[in-house]
């Protein structure tokens, strides 16, 4: 328990130390007003009956957003609960895995729900963006960051990898299915994961683009991506060490997290092991090749290249993608 305590303490610290450095960039009175236009409409995810994230209304009738991994929890008892909501069960409407999104529905009430509205655009780098959230059990705090980048690219966490966005800030644990607004209060992403090394949190937070959650939002339906049930990471962020051990002219993917009785492992691949070649065709960066699977439905069979990380053994072989859901 001490440890935790300060654990969080620490994180809080560091929280505090990063936000008071954007705080003299942006005039008090914008943020004040930002906190008090979206508040209302933001809310903390309880599973269980206990507060596991945070989510944002996007529609007067009661639809909720929030992130998928907030509700992946054995208990399937949702509620909401703000000031300005009180506190009410929540019924689940559709999950998107691959963009880590939830829907859920608050009952229909007499008023109309406090509610955001989407942004047409997401700003362009540096611009201003805020979070709200309940980090570490700290109800609905305001945290400021900009946009690191506006290209989406794919954020690998609990089992698999999600479109995102980085921004410059720290989301603490806690603040996951909160929304991030623009200076008018609109929704430009869905606070998602943390950027973290061993030293600790890297002062970048994943969301959800734009583009992703209109979709989803408008379709309210299940959506299910393919999965090899493993990680794959580009050749030169390894370890020195690693990448001495590699052929000199090797190129393609390195594969990680590979998940026990999954579909990669049975088809007997194994942590480090070079991927060479998918569906015929080389790949050395993420991003298009998480684009190739996610154009495959689940259960489509997948052809690697694939080899140690040394070269050898190098063999062809066949799996049926899973599906992230």
């Amino acid at each position: 328990m001490r440890e935790d305590v300060e654990t969080m303490s620490r994180y809080l610290f560091t929280l505090a130390l990063f936000c008071s450095g954007l705080a003299c960039l942006i005039p008090e009175s914008l943020a004040q007003g930002i906190y008090k236009k979206i508040s209302p409409a933001c809310i903390e995810i309880l599973v269980g009956g206990r507060l596991d994230g945070s989510g944002v209304i996007v529609c007067p009738t009661g639809l909720v957003l929030t992130a998928c991994h907030v509700i992946r929890k054995p208990s399937k008892r949702f509620e909401a609960f703000s000031p300005k909501v009180g506190r009410k069960p929540l019924q689940l409407i559709a999950t998107n895995r691959g963009s880590d999104m939830a829907l859920l529905k608050l009952p229909a009430g007499k008023a109309p729900y406090p509610a955001l509205a989407l942004a047409k655009q997401i700003p362009p780098e540096g611009k201003p963006v805020f979070l709200l959230g309940s980090p570490i059990f700290r109800h609905h705090l305001l945290i400021r960051g900009s946009i690191a980048r506006k290209t989406q690219t794919y954020s690998w966490y609990n089992g698999g990898f999600t479109n995102t966005i980085p921004i410059s800030a720290i989301g603490a644990p806690g603040s996951s299915g909160g929304p991030w607004v623009n200076q008018k209060g609109e929704i430009i992403g869905l606070q998602v994961a943390t950027v973290t090394t061993s030293k600790g949190h890297q002062g970048v937070s994943s969301a959800v683009p734009l583009p992703s959650i209109r979709l989803f939002i408008s379709e309210k339906k299940n959506v299910s991506v393919s999965s090899i049930q493993a990680a794959v990471e580009e050749l030169w962020a390894q370890p020195s060490q690693l990448i001495r051990k590699m052929p000199s002219d090797a190129k393609g993917l390195l594969l990680r997290q590979v998940a026990k009785d999954g579909v990669a492992d049975k088809a007997g691949l194994k942590n480090e092991d070079l991927i060479h070649k998918a569906n015929g065709k080389s790949y050395t960066r993420i991003e298009p090749f998480i684009r190739m699977m996610r154009s495959m439905k689940p259960g489509t069979t997948l052809k690697l290249e694939v080899s140690s990380v040394t070269g050898e053994n190098r063999r062809g072989l066949s799996l049926k993608t899973a599906s992230l859901d």
